[in-house]
């Protein structure tokens, strides 16, 4: 019999290549998600339809399916987003993270792999910390952020009182293939689109900020090996610093974009510099990156450019 995993957050954009990676490795899937999905999955995924703050909803469907591995990836996502409505951040990232947690542990799933946050976790660590790892002080400085901590902490509790193997991965800035161009996260999936469309771009801040950027496969790996590995919390990321200047420059050079950048004022709860330390992930899950910025930027765009082709 197949082994049988959740996923919430199934239509996103991470959520989306992890179901793809377990139908791969044959699992039974169920997916979960506010929205309908964007794409048609294997036969073997069940795919539902639901907020994942439902909470009679989800216990009635993990009561029913019984799943042995969790993958908890529905989030808000936005940091702005969270300074605009903090109450349906707190109520997606933590209190339902909660509520998840103790309906798995109560149909004896064996591990449960939460996505947490690794940017925005740390605030701003004084530059002689940087990269920040698994042990700098946790000092969001955003209603995400602060969500993904408390989170975190209740994960903590529910493993303490029931015996639930809990996983957690602090990502950096994930992008790649797939990620959603039209909302407010994802600076290198949005770019990419209007610079191909030769929109306006708008750069917040004076582009010195910078991230640390990492691949969608590299991270669908992380993930897989989180649920396979000893349970702990670990950094995916790849220890090194982009400007936010550079990632619009290299777009532009990709893309061909020749308008001049619009900038503006940095948006509320945005850091000024974070990258973060992936050497406890290589010690305890054996992971580490493998696709360079340039390299996954590069396939990035290949992939926009496919997909404008065909809406054209």
């Amino acid at each position: 019999m197949a082994p049988r995993a959740l996923v919430t957050g199934s239509s996103g954009f991470v959520g989306g290549h992890v179901v793809r990676r377990l139908v791969a490795d044959g699992f039974e899937v169920t997916g979960l998600d506010i929205a309908a999905p964007r794409e048609s999955f294997d036969a073997s995924v069940r795919e539902v339809t639901m907020d994942v703050r439902n909470r009679d909803g989800v216990d009635a469907l993990i009561a029913e399916t019984r799943p042995e591995l969790v993958f908890h990836i529905a989030a808000q996502a936005s940091v702005p987003a969270s300074m605009r409505d903090p109450r349906t951040d707190v109520e997606t990232n933590a209190l339902a993270t909660l509520e998840l947690g103790f309906a798995a542990a109560g149909v004896d799933a064996e591990r449960f792999v939460f996505i947490s946050t690794g940017g925005a976790m740390h605030g701003e660590p004084p530059p002689d910390e940087l990269p920040a790892n698994e042990n700098t002080a946790v000092a969001p400085m955003s209603v995400y952020g602060a969500s993904k901590a408390a989170a975190e902490i209740y994960l903590g509790v529910v493993a303490a009182q029931t015996g639930l193997e809990v996983s957690i991965l602090r990502p950096s800035n994930i992008y790649g293939p797939g990620q959603n161009p039209h909302g407010e996260a994802g600076v290198i999936a949005i770019v990419t689109r209007a610079m191909l469309r030769d929109e306006p771009v708008t750069l917040f801040g004076d582009g010195s900020q910078t991230r640390d950027y990492v691949y969608i496969d590299d991270t669908v790996d992380a993930v897989i090996r989180a649920s396979e590995r000893t349970p702990d919390i670990c950094d995916i990321s790849t220890g090194e610093e982009v400007s936010t200047g550079h990632v619009f420059e290299e777009l532009a050079r990709l893309t061909g974009y020749e308008r001049p950048i619009v900038y503006a004022d940095e948006r509320p709860g945005d850091i000024q510099r974070i990258s973060l330390d992936p050497a406890k992930a290589a010690r305890v899950w054996d992971w580490q990156p493998h696709v360079s910025f340039e390299d996954g930027v590069a396939r990035t765009v290949a992939w926009f450019s496919d997909e404008l082709a065909v809406e054209r």
